[in-house]
């Protein structure tokens, strides 16, 4: 480098550091707010080392000298001069001539203000920050402060969404979605968001609306831990953060973190009640909500509102609180948008990055799914008359246990609903154990020790079913205590606790929920995501799927998990069918009508309220409950009313439709036609209560029930498809990509590191399903007397795994098993052959890199340098010079990599 060129490397850091983007003229974007652009064209021929812009307005220039010349002197001052005046026409600029003047060696800076006419250079060593010179120069412009974002500390999908936000407010939207694959790190990349908001710009208060209340902890501790700040503190200790528990917001709150409901409590003055397992939905009748009276806040109060999970339908039925909030800045983040979702951000995705693309990015892992089917779960079954069952009626919670009156049949989708078969729940989780240390992880094999179970998440339909899956649970696994499988639903006590619990704890293995931990919850050493309950929404799936995906350090994972390697996969035991039914995408509906339970509207009845919509609204339940109800219960009607339900909707419909029927002015009036058509419920108490109970339903156990398997294990078509989309792949970039050229022509080339890692790379990028590992499991599905096991980490970690794939592919071999294990093996050949043109010392240190080359591929003496210099310097001395040791480990690499039979 010449010492110009030197003096520029220091020159660029020390824009980098105060947050300028430093960039060639052909590179400049609007994007970039503070930008140093390098040999700026002005006027008169004129060219600036560096031409500083503001948000897209020149506000300055900086004159760069090598080392040796002093950039204080009056001839660079000078020159600098010169230019702040020579600004073209065709460039915004704050004002001419330019305000800024920087000179530096590298080593040395001074600024000078040119608006004070007196002034001199003076030393500051450094570079004004973005927000300095807005202050500086009086700039009103509200995004102009803003520094240029660093990827330090942030993944590139983290980078891309804060940048394009940026980007997109600056340009005029004033909302914006992040759709974001679950464990990319959302809540990360917002609160990096709000805080670059709240310390470059005006922003002032920030709304965080999480989707229930238990998330709110999850979110505060996000903001508590940040650090990625300008001095490195905590994000806490320089903003406010409140989570809201009370109708008070601290006046020196910068973040409020709550759900809109209690927003919405806040505004219209109702109590709030600090509640963490509050559930998200608390509008019962399902109306749009309606901001009536006086509001305790202004519409002005949040400047930003960042709505996690947007996806749901907050912005549905709970619209009017963020139309209410008219000037803030609207931030959404989803993993799973909707079309509605994407149309109330005005279809401005400022990122969509989705689950197969941090799959191939490393930020997540994939599935392996294991299918378990049962007689009961996909064909339904039968009672027997005379089997004994447990009838829980759920309008009073009365149990009682009683024998079936008649033989009758079940569906498979009353399995769990009314149906409860304990037979099948047992079998399924007897199946699971039996099968999670013998066919799920062995690879590398794991102690079966259940103790250590993997931690596993267990998706039941209900909360019965989930009080059920624990107390079968604990028989199956043998457990009496009451840690290792314990039911997260927001009937358990503090499920904040609980999910911190089975993140963290060893004795907690088992979670079973319904929908709590389906979104947002983050368990990193989640291994086995179970589904006993099938899922018909998209969104919902994929979210469910998604607590299986998140990333672990090794160690941190066997902190909880002492028997495990690493989490390379996660496997989805579907004992449902739940990744075969078809999916929807559901929509929130924004103007639902009002809608009442049975129970009220019997009250409405006998108080009168015999309206049209009140009589056609009983008309259709009772049709419902009718046709739902066996003929003894509708026997027992009959006995308390005096009359069939089917004849009472019957008689009401005819009326209505007849048009004979009194108008309905008002309750005060007599309204006795209309009064006579429910008169056999109205008088009737015993007849209503009855109707609520059938209305409810039942829920029969069987007792003790019976079930079969019909069969268990990893899909053969997945792992068919996956299989023959990869051998096609190989054969059609076979003269493209340059390690397949060579393991197809077999060459006998080097097979570098750097070839392999291309390959995988390209592999990964066309499909997040070819990974070694994956790829590995579906050929063991498939061709399972022909995959050998990989025993230990280092075989399940080798890179060179993918050259006996590969020729798998393309059927050079017949059995596939790493090349590792047999390393040591043939080594000893190699050398047995080569004996008298080695010495010992030679052979001795050339021994201790085969497990590199086993492992990594062929290698020159400059890669080993680079992983172990002390090792590079033993093969030199010991050689004698780097072209004989490249020699010997290229001879080497060849005779381990050819899969030669040992």
């Amino acid at each position: 480098m010449t010492p110009e060129e030197k003096a520029r490397v220091k020159i660029d850091k020390l824009f980098q550091e105060a947050g300028w983007s430093v960039v060639d003229r052909d590179q400049y974007t609007p994007a970039f707010t503070a930008a140093a652009i390098r040999e700026g064209l002005l006027e008169k021929n004129f060219r600036a080392d560096y031409f500083l812009f503001i948000n897209g307005k020149a506000v300055g220039v900086l004159e760069a000298k090598r080392a040796e010349i002093d950039p204080s002197t009056s001839v660079v001052a000078e020159q600098a001069e010169g230019y702040i005046r020579s600004v073209p026409s065709c460039y915004q600029a704050y004002q001419s001539p330019l305000p800024l003047i920087y000179t530096s060696n590298g080593e040395y800076t001074y600024f000078r203000d040119s608006r004070e006419k007196e002034s001199e250079l003076t030393a500051i060593n450094r570079i004004h920050k973005p927000k300095e010179i807005v202050k500086m120069l009086g700039i009103t412009d509200f995004w102009a402060g803003l520094p240029t974002l660093q990827k330090k500390g942030l993944r590139d999908c983290q980078f891309e969404a804060i940048t394009e936000l940026e980007t997109s407010f600056r340009t005029g939207q004033d909302r914006a979605l992040m759709v974001l694959a679950t464990g990319a790190g959302k809540t990360y990349t917002a609160v990096t968001a709000a805080y670059r908001f709240l310390n470059y710009t005006s922003i002032r208060r920030v709304l965080f609306l999480v989707d229930r209340n238990n998330l709110a902890k999850q979110a505060e501790g996000e903001f508590g831990t940040y650090r990625l700040t300008e001095n490195g503190d905590a994000f806490n200790n320089i903003y406010g953060v409140n989570h809201l528990r009370s109708s008070k917001i601290p006046k020196d709150a910068n973040v409020i973190i709550s759900t809109i409901q209690r927003v919405f409590a806040l505004l219209t003055g109702q109590e709030i009640v600090d509640n963490e397992d509050e559930e998200e939905e608390t509008n019962e009748d399902g109306k749009t909500v309606e901001l009536l009276g006086n509001l305790q806040l202004p519409h002005d109060f949040f400047d930003l509102i960042v709505i996690d999970e947007c996806h749901r339908s907050i912005y549905g039925r709970w619209k009017a609180v963020l139309e209410y909030f008219d000037t803030a800045r609207l931030i959404g983040l989803t993993a799973t948008p909707i079309p509605e979702t994407k149309a109330f951000f005005n279809n401005n995705i400022v990122i969509n990055y989705t689950l197969e693309k941090s799959i191939i990015d490393g930020v997540n892992v994939d599935c392996r799914v294991y299918r378990i089917k049962t007689e009961a779960t996909e064909n339904g079954g039968a009672i027997r008359k005379g089997d004994p069952l447990h009838r829980e009626t759920r309008y009073t919670g009365k149990v009682e246990t009683i024998r079936n009156v008649e033989t009758s049949t079940y569906t498979k989708e009353e399995l769990n609903r009314s149906i409860i078969n304990p037979s099948q729940i047992k079998l399924i989780l007897e199946t699971y154990r039996d099968s999670v240390y013998t066919e799920m992880f062995t690879e590398p094999q794991r102690e079966a020790n259940f103790d250590y179970l993997p931690k596993t998440l267990i998706f039941a339909l209900n909360e019965k079913h989930a009080t059920n899956i624990v107390r079968i649970a604990k028989e199956v696994f043998n457990r009496e205590d009451d840690q290792f499988v314990q039911k997260i639903t927001y009937s358990a006590n503090d499920s904040n606790e609980l999910i911190r619990q089975f993140r963290n704890n060893k004795e907690f293995r088992i979670a079973v929920t319904c929908t709590l931990v389906a979104t947002g919850t983050d368990v990193k050493p989640l291994e086995v995501v179970m589904f006993m309950r099938d899922v018909a929404s998209e969104p919902l799936y994929i979210q469910m799927k998604g607590r299986g995906v998140r990333t672990i350090g090794d160690e941190q994972l066997r902190a909880v998990t002492p028997n495990a390697v690493s989490k390379d996969c996660f496997f989805l035991v579907d004992a449902v069918g739940v990744t075969e039914s078809a999916k929807v995408i559901t929509t929130p509906d924004e103007e639902q009508p009002a809608t009442i339970t049975l129970e009220r509207l019997l009250e409405l009845l006998a108080h009168g309220n015999v309206s049209d919509d009140n009589l056609r609204l009983l008309a259709a339940r009772l049709a419902r409950i009718h046709n739902k109800s066996n003929e003894e219960q509708r026997k027992h009607f009959v006995d308390l009313a005096h009359i069939e339900m089917s004849a009472i909707s019957a008689n009401i419909y005819n009326a209505l439709e007849s048009g004979t029927l009194p108008e309905y002015k008002n309750i005060n009036e007599p309204n006795n036609e209309r009064k006579g058509l429910v008169a056999a419920i109205v008088n009737h108490p015993e007849a209503r209560k009855y109707l609520l109970i059938l209305n409810a339903g039942f829920v029969n156990t069987l007792q003790p029930g019976e079930d079969t398997l019909i069969s268990k294990g990893f899909s053969q078509e997945e792992a068919a498809a996956t299989v023959s989309a990869f051998e096609e792949y190989c054969h059609k970039h076979c003269d493209e990509i340059e390690a397949l050229r060579i393991i197809y022509n077999n060459t006998g080339e080097p097979l570098t590191y750097t070839l392999l890692l291309d390959l995988e790379r390209k592999l990964r990028q066309f499909d997040s399903k070819f990974t070694t590992s994956m790829l590995w499991n579906n050929y063991a599905i498939l061709y399972p007397d022909k995959v050998k096991k990989r025993s230990t980490k280092e075989e399940q970690k080798a890179l060179t795994n993918i050259i006996q794939l590969v020729r798998k592919a393309y059927h050079q071999i017949e059995r596939l098993e790493s090349l590792y294990p047999a390393a040591a093996q043939r080594f000893n050949l190699w050398y047995g052959q080569r004996q008298r043109l080695l010495s010992d010392a030679q052979i001795e240190v050339i021994r201790q890199i085969v497990n590199y080359v086993a492992s990594n591929g062929a290698l020159t003496i400059k890669e080993i340098r680079e992983m172990d210099k002390d090792k590079a310097n033993a093969l030199i001395r010991v050689f004698g010079n780097m072209t004989v040791v490249n020699e010997t480990i290229e001879s080497l690499s060849t005779f381990i990599l050819t899969a030669k039979a040992a």
